[in-house]
């Protein structure tokens, strides 16, 4: 079969192509598409001299009006060697597509919580999840980037013995927030909503610039509802009025919403959403003292943080996670940023890294065969309604 037969329509790989990189002699094979969306397509290859397995994320080079490869790009060689990122292997570019190959890794948490009883995940694993996510967005501040888009599905489990690792992606709609300097960048004097409207801060529902504080605002909703199950606000549809959206989470600010939103929550939430709320544009986030916080909250219900997390040794579940839909979907209210008001918009890299004294110690661990687990990556959950 020719090569221009193991492309679609719009000149995307289909399996059996292979990608060859430019400066080097490794080379991939496609085995899957496992996401199409408006901004990329991800798949599983395999490196054709190990069969080891990728994730592979595309973009076409003409007619995206917002690229986003380069942000996922920037943000993993960022924090290269960081725990609970995915390894970037390597970055091209062909004359339709620029690509990226990083570690594949599994099904994300928004799925594994929707396999659960009641939507939720057990309180000895949702604390652990917090603090793990807790400890990656410390890390992405402090390599000075912002995440703009933090919930369960763009954050996933590992595979096989990596299984107990949260590792956080997706950063298309990731933000620099510092200078060369490291000052914070003064907020604009209006921005587009960048992120998913159930999670997004209050200040984003107002088109305020977002900063470290509203990342972790979205991450105190994503922990409510993963002790919780859904949040109050899950029914409304954000495309027809994100405002609503934004004023219940105003409202829970408020009694008696406030303790209704926290009935089957432990205590400690509460002052959680209260250091948060207290936490300027400027200032930088205690995570020690959220992070001190969850600490309590598993002593108070007997949680060691050392259990087994609910899909360790639990195969089916992590099976069942790949077939059920997608909730929330991530929304940019601007159909296109002003690159003079996004610095981001305006970087640029070279599509032709490859880190390649790191490839013979790839993470990912699982080698190519006929039995392949079906695993997911960045994006690749299929758009389907909860």
């Amino acid at each position: 079969m020719s090569s221009d037969e193991l492309r679609d329509s719009r000149g995307m790989p289909q399996p059996g192509f292979i990608i060859e990189h430019q400066s080097s002699d490794h080379k991939w094979k496609v085995l899957r598409n496992i996401y199409s969306g408006p901004f990329s397509d991800v798949y599983v290859v395999a490196d054709v001299a190990t069969n080891e397995k990728y994730a592979m994320k595309c973009e076409r080079q003409e007619g995206n009006s917002r690229p986003v490869l380069k942000l996922d790009v920037l943000v993993l060689m960022a924090t290269k060697g960081l725990k609970g990122f995915p390894k970037f292997v390597a970055a091209g570019r062909t004359d339709v597509y620029r690509y990226c190959i990083m570690q594949l890794v599994g099904p994300d948490l928004g799925r594994l919580r929707r396999t659960r009883p009641e939507r939720r995940f057990s309180i000895a694993t949702a604390l652990q999840i917090l603090g793990q996510t807790l400890r990656r967005l410390e890390d992405l501040h402090n390599c000075g980037w912002l995440c703009r888009d933090v919930k369960a599905p763009n954050f996933c489990i590992g595979i096989g013995e990596h299984e107990s690792t949260v590792y956080i992606l997706d950063f298309g709609f990731a933000r620099k927030f510092v200078d060369k300097e490291g000052k914070i960048i003064p907020p604009r004097s209006a921005a587009a909503l960048m992120g998913t409207f159930q999670y997004c801060a209050v200040s984003a529902h107002s088109h305020k610039d977002q900063c470290a504080r509203d990342d972790l605002e979205s991450w105190f909703y994503m922990a409510v509802e993963l002790l919780k199950g859904p949040l109050p606000w899950a029914s409304i549809d954000g495309h027809k009025n994100h405002k609503l959206i934004g004023d219940a989470k105003v409202e829970i600010r408020t009694e008696p919403a406030r303790s209704q939103f926290f009935e089957g929550v432990p205590k400690q939430f509460n002052e959680i959403l209260t250091i948060l709320d207290a936490t300027s544009f400027y200032d930088r986030p205690d995570y020690k003292r959220l992070s001190d916080l969850l600490a309590e909250a598993a002593a108070e219900n007997k949680v060691t943080l050392k259990e087994p997390l609910d899909w360790q040794n639990n195969e089916r579940m992590q099976q069942k996670a790949i077939f059920v839909g997608e909730l929330g979907e991530s929304h940019q209210a601007s159909a296109k940023l002003d690159a003079k008001d996004n610095p981001n918009e305006s970087m640029d890299i070279e599509f032709d890294e490859l880190p390649a004294k790191d490839l013979s110690k790839s993470h990912s661990g699982e080698k190519c065969d006929s039995n392949e687990t079906k695993s997911t990556n960045s994006g690749a959950r299929k758009k389907q309604k909860n």
